[in-house]
């Protein structure tokens, strides 16, 4: 089942047992639209789970660092103002392999769950901040209260004890 698109999360409903064949049956189970702050401007990426990894895709650059991208099937993107539409990207991204997502941009890129130590998600007014550790990196990514929300339950069952969501006040 799919949640709209206007919350920028969604959620497949289905899952696949783990074994052997798990890697050949690996797809997308969940994710939502985050934004990543940039020195000039920022970044509009897609965090997909599947059942052994994360997967940051590349959206669309905003600001004063962006130049003409592609869209997710090749056709050129029409203006900045056209990415932050809800164009369903998100459900087509969904029904990819992930191993074809990562192949769509150079800078898209996976994370194995044991690789990530922590995932922070903490309010900070209008949205919410998901703070990412992996083994070698940090990332700050900011996401609608009502995307993260969305996806809660799939971050506790995919990393247990290492997503801790925090409160204001």
């Amino acid at each position: 089942m799919f949640k709209s698109e206007a919350n920028s999360s969604l959620k497949t409903g289905s899952t696949v047992s783990a074994g052997p064949q798990e890697k050949m049956m690996e797809k997308v189970l969940s994710g939502l639209e985050v934004e990543a702050l940039l020195k000039l401007g920022s970044e509009h990426l897609f965090l997909l789970f599947t059942q052994s990894r994360l997967i940051l895709a590349h959206r669309a650059k905003l600001g004063r660092g962006s130049v003409p991208l592609y869209s997710l099937f090749g056709k050129m993107a029409e203006g900045f103002k056209k990415t932050r539409e809800k164009d369903g990207s998100l459900q087509r991204m969904a029904a990819m392999e992930p191993d074809s997502i990562l192949k769509l941009h150079r800078d898209n890129f996976s994370v194995e769950y044991p690789r990530v130590v922590s995932v922070q998600v903490e309010p900070t007014g209008r949205r919410t901040r998901i703070t990412l550790i992996t083994s070698d990196k940090k990332y700050e990514l900011y996401a609608s209260a009502i995307a993260v929300e969305g996806v809660r339950e799939d971050l506790k069952s995919f990393l247990g004890n290492r997503v801790e969501y925090r409160t204001t006040g």
